[in-house]
């Protein structure tokens, strides 16, 4: 395959597949997507033949895993996002093929980042291995801060081993260096499909370590399964996996890791519950609401949430469109904010109870201080814009959050959307002066939405801009053939 090829592939995945994701993009890449075929896709052939192709600009999302930690997701330009997809596809294929089976992520002639398949199939698969030897255990395991401790010259001698050549070798590995530059951040770039293909070549030394010493193991990312006759034998492989760990710069997680017996191995991988509410709620069977209610309220108990449960609960009662958790949901947003995005989609679905969705929404950001809740802030946005929700009280938070230079750019971008798209008389003129002061590039780009949306766009404003060196061109020449709509992110 030629670099087109490579770029046309990441560019029709961007579009098509990832524009719901863990980052959506404001208008859905809409702008680049329409010009892809009018210039942007030369200038970006143009842009990834050059060796020294690295980001500009990165902004570090601190994305919640749980009420209390995040993980820090990379959020590129899409010039540079396209980029990084786009040279490091040329390498997938070849690395792998180094891969061994039982590794379950990040595999070539995938159409997402995250699999959901892949992932159960990697639980299926572990679950198959017990269930084929009853005198086996099983260990689970993970790297503590994975991504972070990469270390990207290793990882460049690891893909010259691997018979990756120049200039590409040096293309990755420059644009990793500008990345760790730029963003105050080290390692690989979260939240990246690419990321995650050079993320199992620097795992293989471990992969081979954990085979030689005799034992089973899968893996998906750096999540591991490892199977052994004795809590011994676990341990001893556990001990010398971490030594091979150690060698790349990394660590065993030591909260995350266990030794099971045989029951709890069992135990661990058994979805029997959920699945057996699964088929009776595609049969139609009454008796799955009971014991979905049941599985929800155990998991909602005293004492820390079973979040892997309430998510399961909370999908099934949204396409059911049943309101049996939806007063604990809304009740527990801004405690569970990293769930944010699930209740409220979860709360949308149902039509007769917009009125708590709406009252939720304005006494979140009435109550509590969001400044450090920038997913939150971001869901709250995203729901009202969804749902056309038109209220005073979000807005004016939303023109808070679009004054903050201190804040993230990811909720000033959505923060400026729902100001356009619910728009009055006084609200043009402030958006104006905005963006006139604005220094973002990104925010700048929803403030020019934002302004087409509530008809305030200044005449020449969007011809200057079609003709300029900014980025902000192919937004111009979008907004220039008067979509009656502008997308909003799914």
């Amino acid at each position: 395959m030629a670099k087109a090829e490579y770029l046309d592939a990441v560019a029709s995945r961007l579009f098509n597949v990832e524009s719901r994701q863990e980052l959506p993009d404001i208008i859905n890449f809409r702008d680049v997507s329409s010009n892809w075929d009018e210039g942007y896709r030369d200038e970006m052939l143009g842009h990834i033949s050059n060796a020294h192709c690295g980001p500009n600009r990165v902004e570090i999302i601190e994305h919640p895993k749980d009420p209390i930690s995040v993980r820090p997701l990379a959020r590129f330009d899409i010039k540079d996002r396209l980029t990084y997809e786009a040279i490091v596809a040329e390498i997938v294929e070849t690395v792998d093929s180094l891969v061994p089976e039982n590794v379950y992520s990040y595999r070539a002639n995938r159409s997402q980042i995250h699999s959901v398949d892949d992932w159960l199939e990697w639980r299926n698969q572990a679950r198959k291995i017990l269930d084929a030897n009853p005198r086996l255990a099983m260990a689970k395991t993970d790297v503590a801060n994975f991504y972070e401790n990469i270390d990207i010259d290793i990882l460049k001698l690891d893909l010259a081993q691997a018979g990756i050549r120049e200039p590409l070798l040096s293309q990755i590995h420059y644009f990793l260096q500008r990345f760790e530059q730029q963003s105050g951040a080290w390692g690989l770039p979260q939240g990246s499909s690419a990321s995650g293909a050079l993320s199992n070549v620097y795992l293989l030394p471990y992969d081979e370590h954990i085979r030689q010493f005799g034992a089973q193991h899968v893996r998906y990312s750096d999540d591991t399964y490892i199977f052994g006759y004795s809590w011994e034998q676990l341990r001893s492989v556990l001990a010398g996996a971490n030594q091979a760990l150690r060698a790349r710069r990394l660590t065993i997680a030591a909260r995350k890791t266990e030794i099971f017996d045989r029951p709890g191995s069992l135990g661990h991988l058994d979805d029997s519950s959920r699945d057996r509410i699964s088929y009776l709620y595609y049969r139609g069977v009454p008796q799955a609401k009971k014991l979905l209610t049941e599985l929800f309220t155990e998991a909602t108990a005293l004492g820390p949430v079973g979040e892997r449960d309430v998510r399961f609960s909370l999908t099934r009662f949204k396409w059911r469109r049943d309101a049996t958790a939806v007063d604990w949901a809304l009740g527990n947003l801004k405690d569970l904010h990293h769930l944010s995005d699930q209740i409220l989609r979860y709360a949308e679905a149902l039509p007769r109870r917009r009125c708590e969705l709406i009252n939720t929404l304005e006494a979140t950001v009435l109550d509590f201080d969001l400044v450090d809740y920038a997913y939150l802030e971001r869901n709250i946005f995203h729901s009202a814009l969804r749902r056309k929700i038109r209220s005073k009280v979000l807005k004016d938070n939303a023109w808070a959050i679009l004054r903050d230079r201190n804040r993230s750019n990811y909720p000033r971008e959505f923060a400026a959307r729902y100001i356009g798209r619910f728009s009055e008389i006084a609200d043009g003129p402030l958006l104006r002066m905005q963006y006139e002061a604005e220094g973002s590039e990104p925010v700048q780009r929803a403030l020019l939405v934002a302004l087409y949306e509530c008809q305030y766009l200044p005449p020449k404003l969007l011809p200057s801009l079609s003709q300029s060196l900014s980025d902000l061109k192919w937004t111009a020449r979008y907004l220039l053939r008067n979509p009656p709509i502008v997308p909003l992110p799914k």
